[in-house]
């Protein structure tokens, strides 16, 4: 299916999944691309701060650029052999599953579907889908369209499932930090108005106190007029 697909072609097809090829090679597009192509700033990047950007910033600038310039082939090279060197387990996984079934397995033209599948199986429990999908597209392994069709799926709802999950930890941690606002201002107001009370109280002691010692005087006085 990706056998002799451009660079621009697989990246049209993972166009939603560039935020995380990304995220894991922004450091490489930072340190290397970005300090050279002034170019790619000026017209992708103009009104943004570079060292600031996000993710999703990024992303959106390196898939119009990889589709509209000349140059574009070349950077979709650049973020895939970047991504490929940080999952160079994935690589050696497949090319020994593959030797094991092919012996001359380069000049392969298409994995058989039963051992597409049990390829696949494996490297979804080894790796996860979503790793093992993106391998598979930049690295142009050669299954038939119907095992590509079903990983993508299996990627897809993957990634769906974690950001669910992702959705309700926000969520959860949002609840719980008001939770602790909500414990910290009534520990102030707590503590405002025990100090407020207190000084109350010390205050009617004193009061009460003063009233004594005028009834007591006021007495002592009556006893000396009769007297």
């Amino acid at each position: 299916m990706y056998k002799n697909a451009t660079y621009k072609e697989k990246f049209a097809d993972l166009q939603e999944w560039m935020p995380i090829l990304i995220e894991a090679v922004k450091k490489d597009l930072r340190n290397e691309h970005l300090k050279k192509d002034f170019y790619f700033i000026k017209k992708f990047l103009a009104s943004k701060n570079i060292h600031k950007l996000s993710t999703e910033e990024l992303a959106e600038a390196y898939q119009k650029a990889i589709q509209e310039e000349e140059q574009g082939e070349q950077l979709a090279e650049f973020i895939t052999s970047r991504w490929l060197l940080k999952n160079s387990d994935l690589y050696e996984f497949f090319e020994q599953q593959l030797s094991t079934l092919y012996p001359d397995f380069t000049s392969l033209e298409e994995i058989a579907p039963p051992q597409a599948k049990l390829l696949i199986d494996a490297s979804i429990e080894q790796f996860g889908a979503p790793h093992t999908y993106l391998f598979s597209v930049l690295n142009s392994v050669v299954f038939p369209n119907e095992s590509f069709s079903m990983l993508k799926e299996k990627a897809k709802e993957h990634r769906e499932d974690e950001e669910s999950e992702n959705l309700k930890r926000t969520e959860a941690s949002s609840l719980e930090q008001k939770h602790q606002n909500y414990e910290l201002e009534l520990a102030r107001m707590t503590d405002k108005y025990e100090k407020k009370i207190a000084g109350l109280q010390k205050k009617y002691l004193t009061d009460v106190d003063q009233l004594k010692k005028q009834v007591a005087d006021l007495q002592r006085k009556l006893q000396k007029g009769k007297s």
